[in-house]
């Protein structure tokens, strides 16, 4: 699961055995100030079967790289992920 590895790269920067990623320290510090100026959050972790498409968006993009939008139509593998999801037998 992504938040454990997080929290394992955090907790081994807090006891210093690793450096601070700065790419991981300004994405911590904008969720902070951003869940700061709302009255209320709350953040769940969500298991991988259950949050299947967007775990292979973020495979894919961390794969792939660049910018990605997708208006109206989707890539094909994100339908058939959204499908099987909702136990749906359906292809295209």
């Amino acid at each position: 699961m992504e938040v454990k590895a997080i929290r394992e790269a955090l907790l081994a920067c807090v006891k210093g055995e690793r450096q601070v990623d700065v790419a991981v320290e300004a994405i911590v510090f904008d969720i902070k100030m951003l869940a700061g100026k709302l009255q209320h959050v709350v953040f769940l972790a969500t298991p991988r079967q259950c949050n299947k498409a967007a775990h292979e968006v973020a495979a894919f993009v961390s794969r792939v790289g660049g910018n990605h939008v997708w208006d109206q139509v989707s890539p094909e593998w994100i339908f058939d992920i959204l499908a099987s999801d909702v136990n749906l037998a359906i292809r295209l």
